[in-house]
């Protein structure tokens, strides 16, 4: 009984908070998330997302092996070999080893980054990119 319990106030606790955090991003429509493995550390706050992670928002995806989303911190970081983010409208795609996102869509790209945008490409060890709130 006290382990079912404890599961449903994480069950809980983890749809409290992705609600409360996809209000903050009205903007960029719902947050859609998939892993193989979806672990919430209560104590830290946090949730780690390992294997096949898919993480969609508005027009874009993005791909990666491990993501961990601090609530304390306000980023979310994705791991990957490498890994990568399209638009729908083909207009957007990069690869990075990680990426870090923060809660005003700011992205940046890390170690051995490339991004395309348009016309134009980039190549760095580190990459910064504004979402645009329009997209």
């Amino acid at each position: 009984m006290n382990r079912s319990l404890k599961f449903y106030s994480c069950a809980l606790l983890i749809l409290t908070s992705a609600d409360s955090y996809s209000n903050e991003i009205t903007n960029y429509g719902d947050i859609k998330i998939k892993a193989n493995t979806v672990i919430f550390d209560e104590v830290r706050n946090e949730l780690l997302l390992e294997k096949n992670v898919l993480i969609r928002f508005g027009i874009y995806t993005i791909i990666g092996n491990q993501a961990l989303l601090s609530y304390e911190k306000k980023k979310l970081m994705i791991d990957g070999s490498p890994a990568s983010i399209t638009s729908k409208d083909g207009n957007v795609n990069g690869t990075a080893k990680s990426f870090i996102i923060y809660p005003n869509f700011s992205l940046e790209m890390l170690g051995a980054a490339k991004l395309f945008e348009d016309n134009n490409s980039i190549y760095a060890e580190k990459i910064t990119y504004q979402i645009k709130s329009n997209d």
